[in-house]
């Protein structure tokens, strides 16, 4: 009696385990799982106060290539890297001139006497305005990863997003420095690109400012990279910036005003010196069913012109 007393209950524990094992793998099947209560729902920071959203779409212009990576903006010409072509496109929209590259371009910057940077992954190229090769950089380590480019005055400024630094270069393209955004500020303890998205941007006033995605903070530096100020708003409302690295892109209004773009809840919006919002260009509805953040520029007018990579087309948004 003993013995199969001991074999009841050898049996009914296994006959519970087994129910257990069957019980929890339904409950991992599509649509049987329970709610994960560490998830943070978003959806409620999609919605834009209407007061707030003070632009309009006025105009699309429908790209040919499938494959764009770059858009810059200057003297009324709008310069797009679409897979290894360049292609400036006119203020009628109409293509003025195509031109192969040596390989992808990565990022652009356009100077206002013709002549273009174009980053191509680990080295940079300077471009006339025939899109000819006049000056090409030594070759960073294969790593590297060139994801923007900016010109001030004689130096041409590059954002290396592997190696979480800033290059600086003279017109023939030679280096002649380097710094990493540590500029012995306590607080602040360098580049923090916890992705591939690492910018910087020049405004009308020669300042230089720079993305540190990982803390969501825009910041000025000098020529030679030193910190001089910064603005950090981290938040999932539109007062802010949220995910691992956002802004994405940015870039200036002729007064100064930034114009930022971010990944995630995909939105445009202008934002005044202090980081408060001053208005919505684009809501995320505008890009319902868009994965990345668009590149932005501004044209002499103060349009807002984004190129939408999911919908393979350059966006122009006016002032209401």
């Amino acid at each position: 009696m003993r013995k199969w007393a001991v074999i009841s209950i050898v049996l009914i524990s296994a006959a519970a385990i087994i129910a257990v094992i069957i019980a929890e793998h339904r409950s991992a099947l599509p649509g049987r799982r329970p709610a994960n209560p560490f998830a943070y729902d978003v959806e409620e920071f999609r919605s834009v106060d209407q007061e707030l959203i003070r632009w309009r779409e006025t105009h699309q212009v429908q790209l040919d290539r499938e494959d764009p990576r770059a858009m810059a903006y200057s003297d009324g010409k709008i310069y797009l890297a679409a897979g290894n072509e360049l292609q400036v496109i006119g203020s009628d929209w109409s293509r003025i001139l195509r031109r192969t590259l040596p390989s992808e371009a990565t990022c652009l910057a356009a100077a206002r006497e013709g002549w273009i940077v174009a980053g191509m992954g680990n080295h940079l190229v300077i471009l006339d305005s025939d899109g000819e090769t006049i000056a090409e950089s030594e070759a960073l380590p294969e790593e590297s990863s060139i994801t923007s480019v900016a010109i001030l005055g004689d130096n041409i400024y590059a954002a290396d997003a592997t190696g979480r630094r800033v290059l600086i270069y003279n017109r023939e393209l030679e280096q002649t420095g380097e710094f990493r955004g540590d500029s012995g500020v306590s607080d602040v303890h360098g580049f923090i690109v916890p992705g591939a998205h690492f910018s910087l941007a020049v405004n009308s006033e020669d300042e230089l400012w720079i993305t540190n995605p990982g803390i969501h903070s825009l910041q000025n530096y000098t020529a030679s990279g030193r910190l001089r100020s910064y603005i950090q708003r981290t938040s999932f409302g539109i007062d802010g910036f949220s995910g691992c690295c956002n802004p994405v892109h940015f870039t200036f209004l002729p007064d100064g005003r930034f114009v930022t773009s971010e990944k995630g809840i995909i939105r445009i919006k202008v934002i005044i010196g202090t980081g408060e919002v001053e208005s919505v260009v684009a809501p995320p509805e505008l890009f319902r069913e868009g994965t990345n953040a668009p590149a932005v520029a501004v044209g002499d007018n103060g349009n807002v012109l984004a190129l939408d990579f999911d919908r393979n087309m350059i966006r122009i948004f006016e002032p209401i």
